[in-house]
């Protein structure tokens, strides 16, 4: 039988195309990536991705403040779907993926394929990836501050305020207001305030030798600024200083190695400073 030209060339594109498929195995995506290559965007690079299938995702700039939370996951074919806490889903084209490397292309706003590393792996059943701690004597003076944004805090005020438990709505703090916040503390904490104040605070700990997270709210007219203090956290290891930008870090017990103070930017005044208790 005589075969033509045409239909061996189209049998070798088949070969050749089958022989391309992509081999992509879902189980794969769960874990921490880090990117391998800065790209141009319109927006914050997503330098470090956390994919969990049994929590939250997190997408983390790194550089700033910002963190973009997810609450889905989902590997469809070579398809990567994120739906964001507002049900909002975001799609892109797994083009490799593997132990150790992850290539996504079509993603919103990047002008060309990232390329991450794995660096601690979740898909393989139960993980126990074992702990860090994060001290604030390890972190610069300008890492100690940091606002949360995240998903979750707002949604801890919606269901507050849905159940009617507490009139308070969410506010997105800006760096102007977070450093007023600052400053109103700090003063508090160094000028003998916090040692006349009601709740024998004389134990804390100097100003900068506590990380300090930030988030706000609004209530009866007035904006205040809730500051979560810890002079070290324990996180699972890999997940590093994402975890400050993730929800607040809220300790019970431990004593004054963990306190929280709230301040009236209305008013310009610390209305409260508390450490831990023990257990």
């Amino acid at each position: 039988m005589k075969v033509s030209t045409y239909s061996l060339s189209l049998l070798s594109c088949i070969l050749f195309l089958s022989s391309c498929k992509k081999e992509i195995v879902s189980e794969d995506i769960y874990g921490i990536w880090l990117m391998q290559e800065q790209t141009t965007t319109k927006g914050p690079q997503f330098n470090k991705l956390l994919l969990d299938k049994d929590s939250y995702c997190w997408i983390d700039p790194v550089v700033s403040d910002t963190i973009f939370f997810y609450k889905k996951v989902v590997v469809s074919g070579d398809t990567l779907l994120l739906t964001d806490g507002f049900n909002h889903p975001t799609l892109c084209i797994i083009e490799e993926l593997h132990d150790s490397v992850l290539t996504l292309s079509h993603v919103d706003g990047f002008d060309k394929e990232i390329t991450y590393k794995k660096v601690l792996d979740y898909g393989q059943g139960p993980v126990m990836p074992g702990s860090e701690s994060i001290k604030a004597s390890d972190l610069s003076k300008d890492s100690l501050d940091v606002i949360v944004k995240s998903f979750m805090v707002w949604d801890y005020y919606r269901y507050l305020n849905e159940n009617k438990e507490e009139a308070r709505t969410y506010h997105s703090l800006t760096r102007a207001e977070m450093l007023q916040a600052r400053e109103l503390l700090r003063r508090y904490m160094t000028d003998g305030s916090l040692e006349r104040d009601q709740y024998n605070n004389e134990d804390a700990y100097p100003f900068d030798q506590y990380i300090r997270q930030y988030e706000s709210y609004t209530e009866k007219g007035h904006l205040y600024v809730r500051v979560i203090l810890n002079t070290d956290i324990d996180t699972d290891k890999g997940c590093g200083y994402t975890v400050l930008k993730r929800d607040i870090y809220d300790v019970h017990d431990g004593g004054p190695t963990h306190a929280q103070a709230t301040i009236d930017l209305t008013d310009q005044k610390v209305v409260d400073f508390t450490t831990n208790g023990y257990a």
